[in-house]
């Protein structure tokens, strides 16, 4: 090979360097777009008709994509909707070790009072949406208290984690099968201490180590 292909096929490379940040950003804005666009279409066909009478081909006919489109970012419904409530986890743990906020979290749910009342109206979409809701706060609770534990103390701690999770979901799922009788702020102060007394055991061995270190 001469100087000058080695000099073009370098310059190639170089340039093919250059350009892959911004096509990767252009590819998961275009990501972020299509599953916004299946997610926005997920919504409004529960809204409409019930989520159990939501179909894949329901979902693509309304976000105006392909089959095989929605296959390539989700197996099935329950995925989709499982990513349009994943940003709840930030409204939980905003930063490491700063105590569980409920505020935002009630709050955002007295917004979206009817597509919430809807999921939680059927069988399939409650079991999901409940799965969920368990999942991401047992996660928010072991963020911030685990890490403070000895490690024998870390068996006991999953089973106590896990009940406050369930105990927290039913405490919200009852708030709005009652018509969100409290208001946000009521039921975020009720969740706290709820949590607090589940796990009174973690606070004060967390709280001990802390005055010791």
């Amino acid at each position: 090979m001469n100087k000058s292909a080695k000099k073009s096929g370098n310059e190639d490379r170089g340039r093919g360097r250059d350009r892959t940040p911004a096509a990767g950003k252009i590819a998961d804005r275009r990501v972020q777009k299509t599953r916004k666009l299946l997610s926005d279409a997920l919504v409004s066909l529960i809204l409409e008709k019930g989520y159990d009478e939501v179909s894949i081909q329901d979902i693509i006919d309304r976000a105006n994509v392909g089959r095989s489109t929605f296959y390539s970012h989700y197996e099935n419904k329950e995925q989709l909707l499982l990513f349009g409530h994943e940003h709840l986890r930030a409204l939980f743990l905003r930063d490491a070790g700063r105590p569980l906020d409920f505020l935002p979290f009630y709050r955002h749910l007295a917004e979206m009072h009817e597509l919430v009342h809807e999921l939680l109206s059927a069988e399939k979409s409650e079991r999901v949406l409940t799965r969920s809701l368990e999942d991401i706060l047992q996660g928010s609770i072991c963020r911030l208290y685990a890490p403070r534990l000895a490690l024998e103390e870390g068996a006991l701690f999953v089973l106590r984690s896990e009940a406050a999770a369930a105990a927290l979901v039913r405490l919200m799922t009852s708030w709005i099968h009652k018509g969100m009788p409290c208001s946000p702020e009521r039921m975020a102060e009720e969740s706290t201490a709820l949590l607090q007394r589940v796990l009174a055991h973690e606070q004060a061995v967390a709280s001990g180590r802390t005055r010791k270190e």
